[in-house]
């Protein structure tokens, strides 16, 4: 399960590597721009439109869930983000695999860049981040041919400790955490905060 899977990058990759995938995101554009990509790997890809928080799949679905690049702390509640790692240990056979890869709460704190802009082409881009009630809020606005866009994120900053609670709350073992995409050893410093976890049978 590539769950809050965007437009399905990495879905289609591990199709491409011959696994069967289930793509679920809550965002129908989101899911339009997969089912545009789907043709080449119909055959091993499935999207689904789904809350994480009420996953719609049956226990022991899945030999693994993966859940990349700041896809968690979404909701105010902390009890509705928690909600997700039960879905989550649910869609799991036993001893299954998770994944969750989120920023690294520490290092955020001390390196925030409040504003930044960019231009690509005739677009320009200005962002705007702070940190309130132990949230990442960003405001992003987007300028093209005469017209405004804006987005708003906001995402839950969770230490290492949190996640160790909701883990075993959810009742998953944490088996290794790594701080980069290349396997670094997790520190402070890190960029991110990479979870491996399996289901406790």
């Amino acid at each position: 399960l590539d769950l809050a899977c965007g437009s399905g990058r990495h879905a289609f990759e591990l199709a491409r590597r011959g696994y069967r995938v289930v793509a679920a995101d809550l965002s129908p554009t989101l899911l339009t721009a997969a089912r545009r990509k789907l043709r080449r790997h119909a055959a091993r890809i499935r999207l689904v439109r789904a809350d994480m928080r009420n996953l719609p799949f049956r226990e022991g679905s899945f030999g693994a869930v993966l859940q990349l690049f700041t896809a968690f702390g979404y909701f105010r509640s902390d009890d509705a983000n928690e909600a997700v790692l039960r879905e989550v240990r649910s869609a799991l056979q036993p001893n299954g695999w998770y994944m969750l890869d989120s920023l690294n709460s520490t290092r955020l704190r001390n390196t925030l860049i409040p504003f930044s802009e960019q231009r690509i082409g005739d677009t320009h881009i200005v962002q705007e981040r702070h940190i309130a009630d132990g949230r990442v809020e960003k405001r992003i606005r987007i300028h093209r041919n005469g017209h405004e866009s804006e987005h708003r994120e906001s995402v839950r900053l969770f230490t290492l400790e949190d996640f160790r609670r909701m883990f075993r709350r959810s009742r998953f073992r944490l088996e290794a955490v790594f701080g980069d995409y290349d396997g670094a050893d997790f520190a402070p410093s890190s960029p991110r905060c990479l979870m491996f976890v399996r289901a406790d049978t």
